[in-house]
């Protein structure tokens, strides 16, 4: 506030500045540049292409679909990726095994696939081949064995440590001689199924459980019946 007595103000009234001046010569303030939303914006789009990418690499690269999905599978189940039972690894091809079990015997299923049965020490197995690109690859596999000196909660809960309780388990008796039937059922990263078909007969001498179990890699085996499924349709047409 400032006072002044000139003669242009005969009367001495105060003389306020309210700094009007300064406030209007202020130079505006300049905006920042926004470097980190242009920084974002073009992660968002490399990150868009990569997704892209890699949809055009699993729809047009044979197999690629499977490697992917066992890589995804690895990182959700500590370091595990592809299934084994016992001799059989799922997502191997043909020769693989040819060259492990050469007098395994080969037939053609119903529904195209081709089937190599072989025994390998007390067990019996039964392995399932789709066309799979240019590779012929095991999607499903069986194993058969008799154990002796274990009971069925026993060999049950073998299982269960590694995988956990089973998603479905059923048993029935049979009148006809008294066996129990037992089926579980377990569901793993990468879309990965274990069935498990057991049977105590507690009349035999020893005692005995007859076991069945199944690996099957449904997404693999759906994307090979859908493939045939096309060819069919193509060749009929």
């Amino acid at each position: 506030m400032a006072y002044t007595n000139s003669d242009d103000n005969k009367q001495g009234a105060p003389d306020y500045d309210f700094g009007d001046e300064v406030l209007y010569k202020q130079p505006k303030l300049k905006r920042p540049q926004r470097k980190n939303d242009i920084s974002v914006l073009l992660a968002m789009c490399a990150f868009v292409l990569l997704v892209l990418g890699t949809f055009v690499a699993i729809k047009f690269t044979p197999g690629m679909e499977f490697k992917l999905g066992s890589f995804f599978s690895r990182l959700g189940s500590n370091g595990q990726s592809d299934y084994q039972l016992g001799s059989v690894k799922l997502g191997t091809t043909l020769n693989v095994l040819r060259q492990s079990q050469p007098d395994a015997q080969k037939a053609i299923t119903s529904g195209g696939a081709i089937l190599l049965s072989f025994t390998d020490g007390d067990a019996k197995y039964m392995v399932w081949y789709g066309e799979d690109g240019p590779y012929h690859i095991a999607y499903k596999a069986r194993q058969n064995r008799i154990i002796t000196g274990m009971s069925e909660d026993e060999y049950i809960g073998t299982i269960a440590q590694r995988y956990g309780a089973p998603s479905v388990s059923s048993c029935t008796r049979r009148i006809t001689d008294g066996v129990r039937d037992c089926r579980f059922t377990w569901w793993m990263p990468g879309e990965m199924r274990l069935d498990l078909i057991s049977r105590q007969n507690n009349t035999a001498t020893p005692p005995h459980l007859d076991v069945t179990m199944i690996a099957t890699d449904t997404r693999l085996e759906g994307r090979i019946m859908r493939d045939q499924l096309a060819i069919s349709v193509e060749r009929t047409n």
